[in-house]
This record gives C-alpha cells, sequence and structure tokens, in this order.
C-alpha cells in the first residue's frame, strides 16, 4: 500500500507542476513556450498508462517505446510541416516531460493492477473454490466440445450472473475501493456455492465482468436448467444476493462455444421473487429436480 500511495503522489505532484509551470506568464515568454501539441500528447500518455496495465500485459518499457515513437511520428508529420522553426531544445524538453507522465502512469497503473490481484487472492482465500479465467481454460474447452462431438453426447452451457438487489442501498453508502472489495468478495462467495454443487466433470469458468459459465458435459439443456434453479436457490439461501441464469445445449442449439454463450446470454432470465425456503418452490421444479439424474451426481 505504501508503494500505491508513493504513486499515487509522485503522478499527481508531477502533473501539477508541470501544468502549473506552464500557466506562469514569465516562464513561458522567457523560458520555455510548450506548443498545445504537447499538452494533447502529456494527458493521453497519462490517461493510457493508467488503463494500459489494468488490461494488458505490456511492459514499462515496451509502452514508454511506443510513447517515443507517437512522439516522433508527431514531429514527422505535424511540428515539422506547421512548425519548422520550432526549436530542437524545446522538443527534447517537451520528449521528457511526456515520457516521464507516460512513466508514472503507468506505474501507478501497476500497482493498480497489482492491488486489484491482492483483493482477487484475498476473496479467493476467504472462500476457495475451483473457478478458472477464461484465459485459463481455452484448451480445456475445446477438449469437452472434441469429446462430445466424437462420442455424440449432449453438453450444456450454463453461464449464472450476479445482478444488482437488496444490497444496492447499503453499498451505495460505500466508497469506491469499499464497493470494489465487497463485489470481488461476493463474487468469491458465489463462485464457492457453484463449485460445491458442480460436479467434478464441469467446467467452472469465471469472465471479465464477474459471470460464472459452467461447462457441463453428458448434459441436457433440461437439466441444466435444473442445475440454474439449484444454484439461484443456494445463493439466494446463504448470500440473500439474487443470480439470473441462462442455458444452451450441445448439439441441439449450437455447435460451438461461442454459439453457445451467445444462445445462453440471450436465455439470461429475470431474478425469480425472494424464496425463503424449498417449499416456496413451484411444485414442477421440486419434482424434476428430485427426479434429475444431475442432482444425484452434483
Amino acid at each position: 500500500m505504501s508503494n500505491l500511495r508513493n504513486s499515487i503522489f509522485l503522478f499527481f505532484a508531477y502533473v501539477i507542476i508541470v501544468l502549473g509551470l506552464a500557466q506562469v506568464t514569465y516562464i513561458e515568454e522567457n523560458v520555455l513556450n510548450f506548443t498545445p501539441t504537447f499538452f494533447v500528447l502529456f494527458a493521453l500518455a497519462a490517461l493510457f498508462g493508467l488503463f494500459v496495465p489494468l488490461v494488458t500485459n505490456f511492459s514499462i518499457y515496451a509502452y514508454l517505446l511506443f510513447w517515443s515513437a507517437i512522439y516522433v511520428l508527431t514531429w514527422f508529420f505535424y511540428w515539422r510541416i506547421y512548425h519548422p522553426s520550432l526549436d530542437i531544445q524545446i522538443l527534447g524538453i517537451q520528449f521528457i516531460l511526456v515520457a516521464i507522465s507516460a512513466g508514472l502512469a503507468f506505474d501507478l497503473g501497476r500497482h493498480l493492477r497489482t492491488m486489484g490481484e491482492l483483493f482477487e487472492e484475498l476473496a479467493a482465500t476467504t472462500y476457495p473454490n475451483r473457478t478458472l479465467e477464461f484465459s485459463q481454460a481455452q484448451d480445456r474447452v475445446s477438449a469437452e466440445l472434441t469429446r462430445s462431438r466424437r462420442y455424440h453426447h449432449s453438453l450444456s452451457v450454463l453461464i449464472v450472473e450476479l445482478v444488482k438487489g437488496r444490497s444496492d442501498l447499503v453499498t451505495k453508502q460505500l466508497d469506491g475501493l469499499q464497493r470494489d472489495l465487497l463485489r470481488r468478495f461476493a463474487i468469491a462467495r458465489i463462485g464457492q456455492i457453484v463449485s460445491e454443487r458442480a460436479r467434478e466433470t464441469d467446467l467452472i469458468l469465471r469472465d471479465r465482468n464477474g459471470r460464472f459459465v459452467l461447462l457441463c458435459p453428458e448434459t441436457t439443456v433440461e437439466n441444466s436448467a435444473i442445475f440454474g434453479e439449484r444454484i439461484r436457490r443456494a445463493v439466494l439461501e446463504h448470500t440473500g444476493a439474487d443470480v439470473i441464469w441462462g442455458s444452451a445445449s450441445f448439439p441441439d442449439e449450437a455447435l460451438t462455444f461461442d454459439e453457445l454463450i451467445e444462445r445462453a446470454e440471450q436465455r439470461l432470465s429475470q431474478p425469480a421473487p425472494a424464496l425463503e425456503s424449498r417449499e416456496a418452490l413451484p411444485a414442477d421444479v421440486e419434482d424434476r429436480t428430485a427426479a434429475s439424474p444431475l442432482t444425484d451426481s452434483q
């Protein structure tokens, strides 16, 4: 946390100092007169530097090299043509300031990503589950689809998504960090509930939006619907939260994993009214759950 605080302080102090000096009339007239294009590059380097580490694995050296190339291209296609008298010293100072802005912003973004990963690990430790990220399971997804095609077995995809509910009134009173922590722990808890009710052969994935995608071999769309309802009831019982779910089956409804995901997303249902006990469930759901082979094997 101390490294994060230092990064935040250095980044904002640097931005304030540079922008403040640029507004001093004496410096503008006698020392250094920044061009408007410089401020655009300065701001873009800072903004992209904050977000690039959150979504990619770019190294800071690659990021600095990227902005060096952008600066050179700006000079070649703009300053060289429209401002040929621009002093080489001004160009050099502007380049250094843009590079520092990019580096400090990237460092701050990297610390924010590290903090997010730390929160994920903390939530996973508190509520252990066997959920995998999408990027970690592509080979296993392909293997399951290949096996289902070869042996002509059914395979279902079930999407489970946490929806806003009664806890909104509480979370609105929390600051951004507290809301983020609460959301991560809620998703980890739901992952634990799903893991406890899934079979060993079921593959449990999680996408960037926090949704759970279950790949269930040898499961029909009817049984996956029963499974989805069981998960919804369990989440409601143990956390008080609402989830929605949608399912699709191979090969009856789709032939590829992407098509299964798309079809299941189209079927995402609205959260049902709060149910306090199993007796509150419709009788047909209870009967199908009790009679389903999936229920016994989950």
